[in-house]
């Protein structure tokens, strides 16, 4: 999808860093005296502690508030409203709705806020250079969200991280590598000065398996707007935390110290990256397919990538978790647009993805027609072969074929293909 889309990337936007209550920093709250803010004694404890494990070096303090939930979410609106454009959300909404990720009726912004007012125990402004802590975090998240706030800030003042996440390709596969580089590496260094405290260190393999595993194990009964948002929104929101994390330990362990600045100076470029840290040391890049030109009288209204994660998240929702963890792996690259063919009138999807070989491939051309099943409510199939499928649905007519690697969808048409 496009930078932005999920609810992660809208708060990066917006230009906020958001320590999440599911991000597994920490266990179920408990009742607890409100948090006080942090003495200037306890941010220096904290600096010196992260200075000695990533080398960066300390410049300034940073400062830091108490907000309430009330000024969480007129915060976000705000932001959001001075940082992301309506056209930009359109562009994501209609995006997730034509993959069938969100149902037709979903509203992107409205859920963004709402998810981020319910997650949010702490978060830091770029612009403002400022942590803000939710009054209602008991004192346990305070301190969690202290280190992990400083991780941010002490790394933005080595590596500016607004510019940092806004660099690169305008695509979602850019955007949210790079969001794992700096979630991922806050998260991991919470994990790491806990360890510290007490002895130990996650280059130990034993004490690696133990905090990663706990931290991953998260606790969402309590989260009615997180556990009622559409999947995409769920898993593209805890990847950068989750994924980030396990990736920031693969290259410390294999660069010691220098993978902190390493991953700023030389960032993964994909979520396939992250999930296998091999491919990120290998510099393995994302294939782009070709795409057919728009029809006539049709303009590009959006386009983007589409990453191993999303792919993932497709065959998850509509096939099985099975097959998503089957082929997920396999796919070397995926590229989709939208087209309008008049403004308002109509918005047709073609999308391609290439697989490491034709058995990958013809795998997901199956997968992809229940797909196409799950997400339409009616499917009239007029023409069935192993290596096409075409028909018409409430959203208009559709073709999927497969030439070699190579799967080509185009959906949501006047006319027959």
């Amino acid at each position: 999808m496009l930078r932005g889309v999920n609810t992660g990337r809208i708060g990066r936007c917006a230009g906020l860093a958001i320590i999440l209550i599911l991000s597994g920093a920490w266990q179920k709250p408990r009742a607890s005296a409100t948090p006080k803010l942090p003495t200037a004694e306890e941010i220096n404890v904290v600096l010196k502690e992260l200075s000695d494990i990533t080398g960066f070096r300390v410049k300034k303090q940073l400062p830091f508030a108490l907000i309430t939930r009330d000024q969480v979410n007129q915060y976000l609106k705000e932001q959001i409203q001075q940082s992301v454009k309506p056209d930009e959300i359109r562009a994501e909404e209609t995006t997730l709705k034509k993959f069938g990720f969100a149902p037709a009726d979903f509203d992107l912004k409205q859920t963004t806020i709402d998810l981020l007012t319910e997650q949010a125990a702490a978060f830091y402004d770029f612009k403002r250079k400022k942590l803000f802590i939710s009054d209602w975090a008991t004192v346990n998240m305070r301190d969690v969200a202290l280190i992990h706030e400083l991780a941010h800030a002490l790394a933005d003042q080595n590596f500016p991280i607004q510019k940092f996440t806004n660099k690169g390709p305008d695509n979602s596969e850019s955007s949210l590598a790079r969001e794992a580089v700096v979630e991922g590496q806050a998260s991991w260094l919470m994990l790491e000065v806990g360890a510290r405290r007490i002895g130990r260190t996650l280059a130990d393999p034993q004490t690696a398996r133990e905090f990663l595993e706990t931290s991953a194990d998260s606790q969402q009964s309590d989260y009615p707007v997180f556990n009622n948002a559409p999947l995409y929104l769920r898993r593209t929101l805890m990847f950068p935390y989750d994924e980030g994390e396990k990736f920031q330990q693969a290259v410390f362990l294999r660069d010691g110290k220098p993978a902190f600045g390493r991953v700023f100076r030389d960032p993964p470029i994909s979520t396939t990256q992250i999930e296998h840290p091999n491919r990120y040391f290998e510099h393995t890049p994302l294939s782009s397919p070709d795409l057919p030109k728009p029809i006539k009288h049709a303009k590009p209204f959006v386009a983007g990538a589409m990453g191993e994660l999303e792919t993932r998240i497709l065959l998850e929702q509509y096939v099985s978790a099975e097959a998503a963890e089957a082929l997920g792996p396999k796919l070397k690259g995926a590229d989709y647009r939208v087209d309008e063919t008049k403004p308002g009138h109509r918005m047709t999807l073609v999308y391609a993805s290439e697989w490491t070989d034709e058995v990958a491939a013809s795998q997901y051309f199956e997968a992809y027609r229940k797909v196409l099943r799950g997400k339409w409510k009616s499917l009239e199939v007029t023409a069935e072969s192993p290596d096409r499928f075409s028909g018409k649905s409430e959203d208009g007519y559709f073709t999927v074929t497969r030439d070699g690697k190579t799967v080509l969808s185009k959906e949501g048409f006047e006319r027959p293909l």
